[in-house]
């Protein structure tokens, strides 16, 4: 057996009293897969309350899960204002989105048929039809199909998942800087009641609960915990924040935008309503799971000052180049490629490895003009592989050209004035725990 079970997240509206047979057919399911001895069921039998930040409880569980199995009901998918499953949905699309091979299993329970499906809007703009459901004329059929599937794919897995880079971090750092009682002190403390025991190691125990935990602010108070008694030039509790801050962003609006980033790469720009990248960058952390300096390794941000889209497409062009280089080969970048007979093709030859290379797409940020609306589709075809992102204040534009497709804006746009917050919050955060 490998170092942890492969986990499958069960997505699904079943309910005793409304719809029975959608429970009996959970029950069965996680019997079935909780006798694997290699998968572990994670599946949420409580009903939510009003208020709950559930999107981005979910978000973080399905960050930690390999794959995952969507039961679509009438009560889930037919039911009057239902979004639970829906948005359960889409996150696990977006999982999908950045894991080809992320394994996404749709079954048509209690009577449903696929045609059911176009009637939801928000199921049926997910794109989820273009999955493999399991489909079978009994339950039996599509249990032992769901159990097959997950079988096979756990055999051939290698546990990698998003959130392994900030869990291995968390462990980390905490196996080489807090003092082992403050460990021990802060799982008894706080995670006596949980059942959820996935490693031995206290370190690495304490890391996951952590992960599995951070969309919730009351996880400040556990890296104050752990952190306390550690030496001050670690700063420990500063460490621990800033890779689990992006985790209690609110998935919808971040793994939209690194979606727009992939589309728009060489078509033109993304319009956001935000003040300045240090949103943007912790939106896509966010999606991508990434830690800051991993982050910082494979994407490059560049930020063009306030007015520069004024000069003439010749100078704009000239200017963006030598950015372009200086991003992917270093200070001094211009000067090895422009000696080159044809520097602008070059500088292109060098763009796509390192777009190759990193799997990330170049960002050219600004504020939003109608200026740059124009700009940006060109510039983006005369350097292929970056994106245009524009940023709005506190409001998105009232109109611009996206008629075209080539200007896109981020949909859901963010509530008014919140990456402000988000920032302000992260900047007291850190000082009080030691930056």
């Amino acid at each position: 057996m490998k170092g942890r079970r492969f986990r499958v997240f069960i997505s699904h509206s079943a309910n005793r009293t409304e719809e029975p047979e959608t429970q009996r057919f959970l029950d069965r399911l996680c019997n079935q897969l909780a006798a694997t001895p290699d998968i572990e069921v994670l599946v949420d039998q409580r009903s939510l309350q009003a208020g709950d930040e559930w999107c981005q409880r979910l978000y973080a569980w399905m960050g930690l899960c390999d794959a995952a199995v969507i039961l679509l009901s009438p009560r889930a998918v037919q039911r009057e204002n239902s979004s639970w499953v829906p948005r359960e949905v889409n996150i696990l699309l977006w999982r999908k989105a950045i894991d080809p091979d992320f394994l996404v299993l749709p079954v048509l329970v209690s009577g449903l048929e696929r045609s059911d499906i176009s009637d939801n809007p928000f199921v049926a703009d997910a794109g989820l039809a273009e999955l493999q459901f399991a489909e079978s004329t009994s339950d039996d059929e599509k249990l032992a199909l769901i159990c097959e599937a997950l079988a096979d794919r756990a055999a051939a897995s290698s546990n990698e998942i998003p959130f392994n880079a900030i869990q291995v971090f968390i462990e980390d750092s905490i196996s080489r800087f807090a003092p082992r009682a403050a460990v021990d002190a802060t799982l008894a403390a706080r995670y006596a009641d949980d059942p959820w025991r996935p490693y031995q190691q206290a370190p690495g125990l304490l890391a996951v609960k952590m992960v599995r935990n951070a969309v919730v602010k009351e996880v400040d108070a556990v890296i104050s915990d752990v952190s306390r008694g550690s030496q001050p030039e670690y700063q420990l509790g500063a460490r621990l924040f800033q890779a689990l801050f992006p985790l209690r962003l609110p998935a919808e609006p971040s793994c939209t935008l690194l979606a727009l980033c992939r589309q728009q790469v060489g078509q033109g720009a993304v319009v956001i309503n935000c003040h300045d990248t240090w949103a943007v960058r912790m939106m896509l952390r966010a999606a991508t799971g990434q830690l800051k300096d991993d982050f910082l390794r494979s994407w490059r941000i560049i930020e063009l000052p306030d007015g520069w889209g004024d000069d003439d497409e010749t100078e704009i062009i000239h200017y963006l180049a030598h950015e372009l280089a200086e991003a992917v080969l270093g200070t001094g970048g211009w000067e090895l490629v422009s000696g080159e007979p044809d520097p602008l093709g070059a500088l292109a030859v060098q763009l796509a490895e390192f777009s190759q290379e990193s799997q990330a797409p170049i960002l050219v940020c600004t504020a939003f003009s109608p200026r740059w609306s124009e700009l940006a589709p060109l510039l983006a075809a005369r350097f292929p592989t970056t994106v245009f992102l524009l940023w709005s204040g506190a409001m998105m534009p009232a109109s611009f050209d996206s008629e075209s497709g080539r200007v896109v804006r981020l949909e859901p746009a963010l509530p008014r004035g919140v990456d402000r917050n988000w920032n302000l919050s992260y900047c007291r955060k850190m000082q009080l725990l030691g930056s």
